[in-house]
């Protein structure tokens, strides 16, 4: 018989669990936000199904470096939509190694362009900067140019940004940052993006900041954050720093990669999700050093790459290539090792993205239009093409469906998504999906602890085929869910041979 001793312990154990169980059944509160499936901060349970990263599909090429004032290492675009108007701004840049050494042609400039749609691009003439030097005399109007900030120490890694903190004055609507690591990144603050002014102060001098270093406003934690690139452990790296005033800065911190390899990051495009701004995503460009080989010989341009090879030996052997990240915290990251752009078919010397320096993703996404009559709009991003190459080098446009980085995916067989309890406001839910034309979706609505919910069981649940990415879900005696707003639930997901993008609970 155990003691009054043994039953007082296992009553103290039983109690502990039944404390730690609360404490991890605690409720999320996700309110009306949108949430994506990047990660797994909102699954309990995967049975049968997978997350699975999906890639954007190239489009037309969106600008030509075509002008004197450009040329084939012109990149680094960053794009913003402010009302009706899309704005690019970019590097324009040339490199020459005719004497057997890689040299600048010209000193880096600013150039602007453009577009009503997001789609067709132009470079209005701004008149803003004459052209000097060589350069001048390749043109009938040295004033005849999309320039916005002359060659310096500033123009190589221009990286622009709309402000949306509340307070900002109009004239400074948009801001950006620039600069060495000799000359520290300093701010730029314009009213139209086209006339910037420089504040002399820098906002700091840490790392190497040798890439496009983002700035942006946080909404959330109400402080400005900048990811700014760095060297750790002889890799490159990237790490932020915030600031409530542009001012005074807090102690920087290197992002994480739980169970990811170390792998070497020049650009990290963040940026707040513009459809779900509490998830940060990143578009890092990963650089990855490789011994020069005979296959490495054979990609074309297989002629300019022994040229380069032979000016310096890691501009013709190294790749680089587009990856995804996500992030809650913005320190932390999910990141894809898997590339998100890849460089694609080997082709013709002109067309190949086969060099250090191809595959790079633009900073900040943008919403076009389809391009099939009565489809939702896609989001676009702009990604470098024909680097070192002469009159090839390119931005093309990529598209991808509204949320589409990522899904819950299922195959025909089927499977099931069982989440954390959460908490959300609101009178129905919707969903972002696809399926085949044998597939489905179908949605249970549990108690915390995993009951069933009487209307809102799987039998009750209206199955939904097709693919939308704002799809009301209904069971038997409707789609009004808001007598459960509030309470903590579960959502169980029940998918075959379909993709589950996003939910969202709203009004």
């Amino acid at each position: 018989m155990a003691s009054r001793r043994d039953l007082t312990t296992v009553g103290l154990l039983l109690i502990l669990a039944s404390t730690a169980l609360a404490q991890t059944s605690e409720p999320i509160a996700i309110e009306s936000r949108r949430e994506l499936f990047v990660d797994r901060y909102l699954i309990e349970k995967l049975d049968g199904l997978r997350l699975e990263l999906h890639h954007p599909r190239p489009r037309e090429v969106a600008i030509r470096f075509n002008k004197p004032w450009e040329g084939n290492t012109s990149g680094y675009p960053t794009v913003m939509r402010d009302g009706d108007k899309f704005i690019m701004i970019y590097r324009g840049h040339r490199i020459i190694w005719g004497e057997g050494k890689l040299q600048m042609a010209f000193s880096p400039l600013v150039c602007y362009a453009e577009s009503k749609d997001g789609i067709k691009w132009t470079k209005p003439n701004l008149r803003i900067h004459p052209l000097l030097g060589k350069l001048a005399k390749q043109v009938e109007d040295p004033l005849d140019n999309n320039i916005l900030w002359p060659g310096s120490s500033y123009s190589g890694n221009f990286a622009p940004f709309l402000d949306k903190h509340p307070a900002c004055p109009p004239e400074q609507k948009f801001k950006a940052t620039a600069g060495t690591y000799r000359t520290g990144l300093h701010l730029f603050t314009s009213p139209d993006a086209i006339h910037w002014t420089k504040r002399e102060k820098p906002l700091f001098k840490m790392g190497a900041l040798d890439s496009l270093n983002v700035l942006f406003w946080d909404q959330r934690q109400k402080h400005y954050v900048i990811y700014y690139r760095t060297v750790v452990g002889r890799l490159r790296s990237i790490a932020r720093t915030y600031s409530p005033n542009l001012l005074n800065w807090s102690v920087p911190e290197q992002l994480k990669y739980p169970d990811s390899p170390a792998q070497q990051m020049y650009t990290n495009g963040i940026q707040p999700y513009y459809r779900a701004p509490h998830i940060f995503f990143g578009f890092p460009t990963r650089y990855t050093a490789r011994k020069m080989t005979d296959q490495i010989k054979s990609l074309e341009p297989k002629k300019l790459r022994a040229e380069l090879t032979a000016a310096y030996a890691r501009v013709g052997s190294d790749l680089t290539d587009g990856l995804f990240m996500s992030s809650r915290d913005g320190v932390k990251f999910q990141r894809w090792d898997e590339a998100f752009i890849r460089p694609g078919p080997e082709a013709s010397p002109a067309v190949a993205n086969w060099m250090y320096g191809d595959n790079y993703q633009s900073n900040g996404l943008f919403e076009t239009a389809s391009d099939r009559d009565g489809a939702p709009n896609e989001i676009s991003m702009l990604v470098s093409e024909g680097y070192w190459r002469n009159n090839d080098s390119r931005l093309r446009r990529y598209t991808i469906r509204l949320d589409g980085f990522v899904s819950v995916n299922a195959a025909y067989k089927g499977g099931e998504l069982l989440t954390k309890p959460l908490t959300f406001s609101g009178k129905r839910l919707t969903l972002n999906y696809s399926t085949s034309a044998a597939g489905s979706v179908q949605v249970e609505i549990q108690d915390a602890a995993g009951k069933p919910i009487a209307c809102f069981t799987l039998d009750d649940s209206i199955e939904i085929i097709g693919d939308r990415v704002e799809q009301t879900v209904a069971w038997k005696e409707g789609a009004d869910v808001s007598r459960l707003s509030g309470e903590p639930i579960r959502l169980r997901f029940v998918l075959k041979d379909a993709d589950l993008y996003s939910f969202r609970f709203s009004d």
